[in-house]
Parts: C-alpha cells; structure tokens; sequence
C-alpha cells in the first residue's frame, strides 16, 4: 500500500483476519474509515495552514519589491543638479533658493523613506514572525490530532484483542470440556 503525503498520513489497515465468533467485521472497518476520515480533515487543515503562510510570504515580497522601487525613485531625484554658473544672477539666486528648497525636501523625502524603510521592516519582521508561528502551530496540532488518533486506535485494538483472547480462551475451555465429556 502506497502512502500519498496530501492524502494519507498512516496507511491504516483497513481488514482483519477473521477468527471464528471472533469480532464484528462491519463496526471495525466503519471503526476504520472513521478514523481515516479523520486523518485526511487534520492533513486539510495543515494545507491549509501551509497555503495560508505561503499566502503571507508573497504579501511580504510584495512589500519588499515596493520599497525597493520607493528607495530607486528617491536615489534618482537627489541625483540631478543644477550649476548655478552658467545663469544671470536672478536666476542664480532662484537656483540658490531652488537648490536649499530641494535639499530641504531631499531631507523630508530621506527621513520618510526612513520611516518607510523602518515601517516596512517591522512589517516583515511581523510577518515573518506570524508565519513561523501558524507553522508552528499548524505543525503542534498536527502532532497532537496524529498522537490522539494513535492513541485512540491502539486502544480499540488492544480492546479488541482482549475480546478475541477472551473468546478464544471460552472456546478453549468448551472444547476441552466437551472432549472430557465425550472420553468419559
């Protein structure tokens, strides 16, 4: 039997051997397909999880990309100037004024790049920080759901087992019995 990690996480065995008067064949295979079901809704909910995470790493790239193109923008602004040399004194002066204008702008667009660039890493780092934690938390509730299914499972078997050494020790009994009986 081959196991599919996205639809399968245990191959349960889904028969039994067959022992005379030995258990009720339809309520341990419906025992069974309970529990596969079970299996594929907790491997649901960990897709889910995953395609939920994978849904924040794109949001964060997006984010990463957009700060980039601010950052190139601003890069490009600051880097034509203008030589006063050339121009009548007028106009040098409104060059001049022009000139500590755009530093002073320069210097308002650097700090909010700043802020953006700060804003921006605090978003990732939440948004880094809220994927490792639905993926940690996906990954212990998928431990807990397989160690409670294991748990479980075991249990109906030993229960069952016990039921079959109890009927096989009955049979063992009425037999020796009726064998004393009929050498008598």
């Amino acid at each position: 039997m081959t196991v599919e990690s996205r639809t399968e996480l245990v191959p349960l065995r889904t028969w039994f051997g067959l022992r005379w008067r030995g258990y009720d064949r339809t309520e341990v295979d419906d025992y069974v397909a309970e529990l596969e079901t079970d299996l594929r809704l907790v491997t649901a909910d960990r897709d889910a999880a995953e395609a939920r995470v994978e849904v924040l790493a794109n949001r964060l790239k997006a984010l990463q990309e957009e700060n980039s193109v601010l950052q190139e923008g601003l890069h490009r602004i600051c880097l034509t100037p203008i030589d006063p040399k050339g121009l009548p004194e007028r106009l040098a002066r409104m060059v001049q004024l022009a000139e500590e204008e755009r530093r002073e702008v320069v210097r308002d667009a650097q700090i909010k790049a700043l802020m953006i660039v700060a804003e921006a890493e605090a978003r990732q780092h939440d948004l880094e920080d809220e994927a490792a934690a639905k993926r940690e938390e996906a990954k212990e509730d998928f431990r807990l759901a397989m160690s409670l299914r294991r748990a479980e499972a075991l249990r109906a078997l030993a229960e069952l087992r016990d039921i079959a050494m109890d009927e096989a020790a009955r049979i063992v009994a009425e037999a020796k019995l009726e064998a004393s009986v009929i050498v008598s």
